[in-house]
């Protein structure tokens, strides 16, 4: 996440990443302590007692870490564990050298809590070393100025102790919390009955899948699939049955795609196929996929078959989210077309849908387009190289032609 800054109107620190602004916040506290410390220790003429030569390299190394961080706006895992331990390390030779009790505690205390800071930034032995020396230095700053005594004993173990139980406790809600957030994310993008993705999780993923037949100069296609008569199944059955059927559905499926397709539960008992591949590529998937079900027999469940409408285009040749996005929904639309010319011919077939023309970057889009071109639509076969089935006919539907929007600039025509 990152946060903007603003000083009148204007961003003063733009695109700071959060975590980021956390270290330089502390490491600015640092600088304006010390520089305190010091303006006290000058104006009281020495009452603390402590070497003043110290404290000014502690400020400057804080103030410069702050300008760093700040002028960065994002630090790497590498870059902030190295801050990390060397503001560590920094905190128990200061310890040890400034003959001041109260800076001794301050710099078994700051040892404490930089290992919790850590938690933010740094994965497993990364975190463990910089606690080891958090746990190891709190101990050895109290060893270099105080009497060996019970109290120093106790103050020592303490000391030891409590980065490793806080950071533990930290440590553990923040691998919660990334566990649900991990969760919550492909609760987001995953439908929960079938496991198939649903259309959030196809929106995040359709961008790479047009970006790769773009620069293979391939077709994207796609396949809808709907359950014949599955309200029946509902009110004959029930809808626990329906749900056994749907998953039942959705395994053939999986049984024929690739592991690159993008396979959704568009809605209801409505199933999309988004893959790479031609029209007459996707004709024969289409019937391989219907023959799939066709072929299930899971006792207890009453069979079932599906209709299937396809559609390709080419991918476009600037490939961006946006226009991805938008050529998959333009493609399931069209397939959507053809899947109800399969219900009215009958069910459990494959018909297709004429080739569409692809979305074009703003950048390529011209006032005017003319009508997409059809392409030729090989006959579907099955699993066994046959001719198609049973009646499962491929129908070409027409296409309708593409017309863009006009170009950023463009006057407004009547």
């Amino acid at each position: 996440m990152m946060v903007r800054v603003r000083w009148r109107g204007g961003p003063l620190l733009p695109r700071l990443e959060w975590r980021t602004g956390v270290l330089a916040l502390l490491a600015g506290l640092a600088a304006v302590s010390s520089a305190i410390v010091l303006a006290v220790d000058v104006s009281t003429d020495g009452m603390l007692a402590i070497s003043r030569a110290i404290v000014v390299v502690v400020c400057l190394g804080a103030t410069a870490s702050t300008v760093h961080l700040l002028a960065r706006r994002r630090v790497a895992e590498s870059e902030a564990g190295l801050l990390l331990h060397l503001a560590a390390l920094a905190t128990a030779v200061c310890g040890v050298v400034q003959p001041d009790l109260g800076w001794q505690w301050v710099s078994a205390s700051v040892l404490s809590a930089i290992p919790v800071v850590g938690v933010m930034h740094l994965r497993r032995w990364g975190l463990v070393s910089l606690t080891a020396v958090a746990v190891l230095g709190a101990p050895v700053v109290f060893a270099a100025w105080e009497p060996l005594s019970l109290l120093t004993l106790i103050a020592s173990v303490a000391m030891a102790t409590v980065p490793a139980v806080v950071v533990g406790v930290v440590w553990a809600l923040a691998q919660q919390l990334d566990s649900a957030r991990r969760a919550a994310a492909r609760a987001a993008g995953v439908d929960e009955l079938t496991g198939l993705l649903n259309r959030h999780g196809l929106a995040a993923r359709v961008g790479p899948l047009v970006r790769s037949a773009s620069r293979a100069g391939e077709h994207v296609s796609v396949v809808v699939a709907d359950v014949d008569h599955f309200k029946q199944v509902n009110d004959t059955h029930g809808h626990l049955v329906g749900d056994q059927v749907l998953v039942a559905v959705t395994n053939a499926l999986r049984g024929v795609v690739r592991a690159d397709d993008l396979l959704v539960r568009w809605g209801g008992e409505e199933i999309a196929l988004v893959a790479r591949g031609e029209a007459g590529r996707v004709a024969r998937t289409a019937e391989r996929l219907r023959a799939a079900v066709e072929d299930v027999d899971v006792p207890g469940l009453p069979r079932v078959t599906v209709s299937l409408g396809t559609a390709s285009a080419l991918a476009p040749s600037r490939a961006t989210d946006d226009t991805a996005s938008e050529l998959a929904a333009k493609l399931i639309d069209r397939a959507d077309i053809a899947l109800y010319e399969a219900k009215r011919a009958g069910r459990n077939r494959v018909c297709h849908s004429g080739a569409i023309a692809p979305p074009r970057a703003p950048a390529e889009r011209d006032d005017v387009l003319g009508h997409a071109v059809e392409l030729p639509v090989e006959a579907a076969t099955d699993r066994h190289g046959d001719a198609a089935r049973d009646g499962a006919d491929v129908v070409v539907l027409p296409a309708d032609p593409v017309v863009a929007l006009p170009s950023p600039g463009a006057g407004a025509t009547s």
